[in-house]
C-alpha cells in the first residue's frame, strides 16, 4: 500500500471518529434523565404531525419577541431563566409535585374540600389549610405587622417550547388520552391527574368580571397581556425567600390602577401560564424584613370585590369571612403580574 493511500485511510479514520464524538456529544446534550425529556428525545413517540426535533427554521423562544411587543418593559426575573438556553429542559416529567406554593395549596384545598365537605370531614379540611400567610384582609398590613410567610414557586423547572411546537400539542380535556400518549404518561399516574386538574382549571367557567386564558408559549403569554393592558406596562414578580417571620417595614404602596393581569405558572410538562384579568384588582408592593435580616419587596394582589366568588374558596375559610369584602394574597415567585404603567416613561 502506498504512503498516499495510507494517509488517506488514516484521514478517513480520524474524520469518522470526529463525527462520532460530535454526534455523541450532541445526543448527550439533548438527552435527559428518567424524569426529564428533551424536545428531541427519541424515547417519546410524538405524533407524526409534530417534529421530533427542532427544524432549522424553528428556534427556541428568545427575548427578541418580548422586546418587539414590549420595547420599554424590562424582562422580569421570573422569565429570564426560562429563556436561557439549556438552563431548564424543554419538557419534563417532574411536574406532579405538591410543592407548598400558594397556587398548589389552593388546588389541594379545593380537591380535599370536594371530598371532605360531603362527609363532614372537617379534620381533613383543616389540615389542607396553609400554615403560613397567603391571604390577608385589605388594610390589615401596616408597618410593624409580623407575618409568617413562605415565598415559593410552582416547582416546575421547565422552559417554553417554540410556539409552532406548543400549538401543535393538544391542550383540552377531550384530548387527555392524546396528551398522555404524547408524553408517555400512564393513565393512572400522578402526572396524568395533575394534567387533568390543570386543563380543567383552564376550562372552568369564568367568574363574574374575569377574563382568563392559558398561554402555552411565550408569544401567546405576551399577546394575551398586551391585548388586555396595552404595551405601556410594568411586569412584576416576587423574589423567593425562606419560610420565616417577616415584619412589614414601611407603608404598603399601590402600583398602577385597579386593573391587572396575573399569570401563574402551571404544573405541566412544558411552560404554561394560567392568566386572568379580574375586575377591581389592586396590585401592591409590601416591603418586608425577615427575622434573619433578609429584605423582600413582595408583590401582592388585592381583589376588591369578592361577592361573585364561590363560598368554598379557601380565602374565606382562612380569614373567617364570607364573600364580598376585599381579599388580598401574596403570590409565588414565578407568578407574573402585569399592570398599566401610569408614567409616560418606564421605570425599572
Amino acid at each position: 500500500m502506498s504512503i498516499a493511500n495510507s494517509c488517506a485511510l488514516l484521514l478517513l479514520f480520524f474524520l469518522t471518529l470526529s463525527l462520532y464524538i460530535t454526534f455523541s456529544t450532541a445526543a448527550n446534550t439533548i438527552g435527559v434523565s428518567h424524569t426529564t425529556v428533551a424536545v428531541a428525545a427519541d424515547n417519546v413517540p410524538l405524533p407524526k404531525k409534530v417534529a421530533t426535533f427542532l427544524p432549522s427554521d424553528i428556534s427556541p423562544p428568545t427575548e427578541k419577541y418580548w422586546y418587539s411587543r414590549l420595547p420599554n418593559t424590562p424582562l422580569p426575573k421570573a422569565l429570564e431563566y426560562l429563556l436561557q438556553p439549556g438552563h431548564y429542559p424543554s419538557i419534563t416529567r417532574e411536574f406532579a409535585n405538591e410543592n407548598v406554593s400558594a397556587t398548589v395549596i389552593q388546588r389541594i384545598y379545593r380537591r380535599v374540600y370536594k371530598r371532605g365537605y360531603k362527609r363532614g370531614d372537617k379534620k381533613s379540611l383543616k389540615s389542607a389549610l396553609p400554615d403560613s400567610t397567603i391571604f390577608y384582609q385589605y388594610n390589615d398590613l401596616h408597618p410593624g405587622k409580623k407575618l409568617k410567610i413562605l415565598f415559593t414557586d410552582s416547582g416546575t423547572k421547565v422552559s417554553f417550547l417554540p410556539r409552532q411546537i406548543a400549538e401543535s400539542i393538544p391542550f383540552s380535556s377531550d384530548k387527555i388520552p392524546e396528551i398522555l400518549k404524547y408524553f408517555t404518561l400512564e393513565v393512572n399516574s400522578k402526572e396524568a391527574q395533575v394534567i387533568r386538574e390543570e386543563i380543567g382549571g383552564c376550562e372552568e367557567p369564568n367568574m363574574e368580571g374575569e377574563d382568563k386564558y392559558c398561554a402555552t408559549s411565550l408569544e401567546s403569554l405576551i399577546d394575551y397581556s398586551v391585548e388586555r393592558l396595552g404595551q405601556n406596562v410594568r411586569v412584576l414578580s416576587t423574589g423567593a425567600g425562606k419560610k420565616q417571620e417577616y415584619t412589614v417595614s414601611a407603608e404598603v404602596r399601590m402600583i398602577g390602577d385597579h386593573k391587572a393581569a396575573v399569570c401563574h405558572k402551571m404544573r405541566y410538562p412544558y411552560a404554561v401560564h394560567y392568566c386572568h384579568v379580574i375586575a377591581d384588582t389592586e396590585v401592591d408592593e409590601v416591603p418586608l424584613v425577615g427575622a434573619d435580616g433578609t429584605r423582600v419587596k413582595a408583590v401582592t394582589v388585592c381583589h376588591l370585590n369578592t361577592s361573585a366568588w364561590s363560598p368554598d374558596h379557601m380565602a374565606f375559610e382562612v380569614l373567617k369571612i364570607k364573600p364580598g369584602p376585599a381579599v388580598c394574597h401574596f403570590i409565588d415567585s414565578d407568578t407574573l403580574v402585569w399592570v398599566p404603567n401610569k408614567d409616560k416613561e418606564m421605570t425599572p
